[in-house]
């Protein structure tokens, strides 16, 4: 058998394919918790499971070329959505917001296309070309749509060289799962950033196109070994041993005591002060925000802003059972354990209680 240039991206293309499926259902079932980890796992893998079926039956240049985009498109956010949970929790708003936009933009994107006609975006390619050539393709939008595409990579690179710097270079917490998790996250990485930097290069200079196809095929495989051989215990606690920042509770436990803690918040109403902020409370406390942050987070499982609100309601429970408090309304109440207002206070009443709170109310 023959075996030609053609033939062997295909096949390669196919194997990715049956290897990606089957890293699949490893992460779906090793990994047990937590779910939101999972799934941006399962984002990343089921993003190249998808666009390697694509590659492997594509007979047209301009079949699939906009899953094959969108497939990328997850696939970065997932990358993202990954190392802010595992490490960088303090910038999950931040991470969640560059998450959604980009996918309210590429649905945005999907109904420009549908409006205004693939072949008008994608156009065709001689179809006489041979298998190889086919997969090389353009694409036309207008300025606006190409700068938000651009926009979009742009913050991935930055998110993506931000966190390397800081895990590889600044993070150096000195026990064991830390140094697997670091090596780990070093070579995840390494594929990742490789492939910016060939993108980037591709861009200037005009390679073979199955060259292109080659390496991709291997960034695909490589990327897919580093998620099959993550270290194990990602799959049951991921979350809780935040895997950063966390790995080393000495550095803020010796910072900031309990009782301290307990004190200033708590027996002194901080959490009454409508202008909370964990900034504030830190230098309060003589700390830094990030001590107080990691402090916050491995104590209680919660944000500080979700300490405070979780505080409030539960001043609220206790001082309606109090007379001197009996005649207040709603808003009376939610101004005096700290909420600016009534509408602020039900979202996270019903959160942390659950109900209505003027029903509780009537309760006493």
């Amino acid at each position: 058998m023959k075996y030609t240039a053609d033939s062997i991206i295909q096949y390669a293309y196919f194997f990715v394919f049956v290897f990606s499926f089957i890293v699949l259902m490893d992460v779906f079932i090793r990994f047990k918790s937590p779910l939101r980890l999972k799934i941006f796992f399962l984002l990343i893998v089921l993003a190249i499971t998808v666009s390697s079926f694509c590659s492997f039956i594509m007979t047209g240049p301009d079949q699939y070329i906009f899953l094959l985009k969108i497939c990328k498109v997850v696939a970065g956010t997932a990358v993202v959505q990954i190392f802010t949970n595992l490490y960088f929790i303090q910038h999950k708003k931040i991470a969640n917001i560059h998450f959604i936009s980009a996918y309210i933009f590429y649905i945005f994107l999907i109904c420009y296309v549908q409006v205004v006609g693939y072949d008008n975006v994608f156009p065709k390619y001689n179809t006489k070309t041979s298998f190889v050539d086919q997969r090389e393709f353009t694409y036309h939008l207008p300025f606006i749509l190409n700068f938000f595409i651009y926009f979009y990579f742009i913050v991935f690179n930055l998110f993506t060289f931000y966190y390397i710097y800081n895990i590889l270079f600044k993070f150096s917490y000195k026990n064991i799962y830390f140094k697997r998790v670091k090596i780990w996250t070093f070579y995840f990485f390494i594929f990742v950033a490789s492939q910016i930097i060939f993108f980037l290069f591709t861009t200037i200079f005009k390679l073979p196109i199955n060259s292109k196809h080659l390496i991709t095929i291997i960034f695909s495989i490589g990327t897919l070994l580093v998620v099959l051989y993550r270290p194990s215990f990602i799959n049951k606690n991921g979350s809780k041993i935040s895997l950063g920042f966390l790995f080393n509770k000495n550095e803020f436990s010796s910072a900031i005591k309990d009782t301290d803690f307990n004190f200033y918040f708590y027996t002194s109403f901080y959490y009454k002060n409508k202008t909370a902020d964990i900034a504030d409370f830190a230098n309060i406390m003589g700390v830094s925000k990030d001590i107080m942050f990691n402090y916050i987070y491995f104590t209680y499982s919660i944000s500080f802003e979700e300490l405070v609100n979780k505080a409030r309601v539960e001043y609220f429970v206790e001082i309606i059972k109090t007379p001197e408090f009996k005649n207040y309304t709603v808003e009376a109440l939610a101004l005096e354990v700290g909420f600016s207002s009534r509408q602020r206070f039900y979202q996270p009443f019903k959160k942390y209680h659950g109900g209505n709170p003027s029903d509780l109310i009537d309760i006493f």
